[in-house]
């Protein structure tokens, strides 16, 4: 939002200066005196304040930054829409009650007796085709074409009723092909799981509770089986065995495994640990050199991003050349050269036996309670 350099207690709308709504709020504080803040909303949301995930940096001097969000709606139906879908007959009867769901936005899984379905339940933001960032990041609020214009239909959000496979499944995976602003999303959740979800339903002629039970437990990365033989084509065969205790050595060691692996996830085995490793070793060098210390925001690695480079998508493969040397480098060379940080600092913390590491040694999923955690006597028990 724009603020009038007159008055900052306006802000710019289609029509002209408007001020904005105030009210204040009083935050008490133990053992101290209660905090008031003044909370302010725009035809467009409530304003952020600056702190709020450091927003003030990306902020331009003279304006500040609103939120429009679905959840947001003084009309929120979806606890009607809740207690309507527990109470519904059959899949019929629940695709209507998911008219009433206002957010957040997510799949609903149906089935009864003779029907399947999934249908997204959630409003979608009806924008302009106009709009000029297509709600992809903010946008000047002031200007008619990007604003909200409400919401969409419910009759506008993906449905899919009794497929001809009798088979409905996600992963949060991308579900439909449409233009803006009928999109419902450019980022989506899932690439790679749903592939390996297909293969499991492809493969028996008749789903059984055991089958599906095994699909559930299935811990087969088609990430890794997809990309591995991408970023390792050039590095599989590399001669005759290095001497011992030589980096070159370890990368065959890896290699040798990596190579007879069929992608398994299991906590036994060091092939995991390699490929992960790997991966987050070589997309740190693939973006750090054009977006310098932002590359440590990208904790998790974005196996689409790696393919499209490897296979020089659209050129993609220029990520490969480090921009501050001379030399043009190759992306098998940046993948080996991965590889040896990668096992470098596995070898720091797990030794050098490459075949002894275990996958469950690094991979640990702790859900420590966030209150009675810290509490010695309950700990054991949350």
């Amino acid at each position: 939002e724009r603020l009038n350099p007159d008055n900052p207690a306006e802000y710019e709308t289609p029509d002209g200066w408007k001020r904005f709504e105030e009210r204040p709020s009083v935050i008490v504080v133990k053992d101290a005196d209660p905090v008031t803040i003044t909370l302010r909303w725009t035809e467009n949301g409530p304003v952020l304040p600056p702190g709020h995930r450091d927003i003030g940096r990306v902020t331009a001097p003279g304006h500040v930054a609103a939120l429009a969000w679905t959840a947001l709606d003084a009309a929120d139906t979806s606890m009607s829409a809740g207690l309507w879908l527990m109470r519904s007959g059959g899949v019929e009867e629940a695709l209507a009650a998911g008219a009433l769901f206002v957010a957040p936005a997510q799949n609903l899984m149906l089935a009864d007796q003779s029907r399947v379905a999934m249908q997204m339940i959630g409003r979608m933001p009806a924008r302009s085709g106009a709009h000029q960032t297509l709600g992809r990041m903010p946008a000047p609020g002031w200007r008619a074409e990007n604003r909200w214009q409400g919401s969409l239909p419910y009759t506008a959000n993906p449905r899919f009723l009794d497929p001809r496979s009798g088979i409905l499944g996600n992963t949060n995976n991308k579900t439909v092909e449409r233009a803006f602003p009928l999109h419902v999303s450019f980022l989506w959740g899932d690439t790679q799981r749903i592939r390996r979800w297909q293969a499991l339903m492809g493969d028996r002629e008749v789903q059984t509770r055991e089958s599906f039970i095994e699909a559930q437990l299935d811990t087969v990365s088609y990430t890794a089986r997809s990309l591995l033989p991408l970023i390792g084509r050039e590095l599989w065969f590399s001669g005759d065995p290095a001497p011992q205790g030589t980096a070159e050595r370890r990368r065959q060691d890896a290699l040798a495994l990596l190579a007879e692996w069929n992608g398994e996830m299991s906590e036994h085995l060091p092939e995991p640990l390699i490929f992960t490793a790997w991966l987050r070793s070589l997309q740190d060098m693939l973006i750090r050199d054009d977006v310098g210390p932002l590359a440590d925001a990208f904790t998790h690695p974005d196996p689409v991003f790696v393919e499209r480079v490897f296979r020089d998508t659209e050129g993609a493969a220029a990520w490969c050349d480090i921009r501050q040397t001379s030399p043009v480098e190759t992306c098998p060379e940046i993948a080996r050269r991965a590889l040896d940080g990668a096992l470098l600092d596995l070898a720091e913390r797990n030794g050098d036996r490459v075949e002894s590491w275990r996958w469950g040694d690094l991979h640990e999923a702790r859900h420590d309670h966030p209150v009675l955690g810290e509490v010695p006597l309950f700990a054991r028990l949350v």
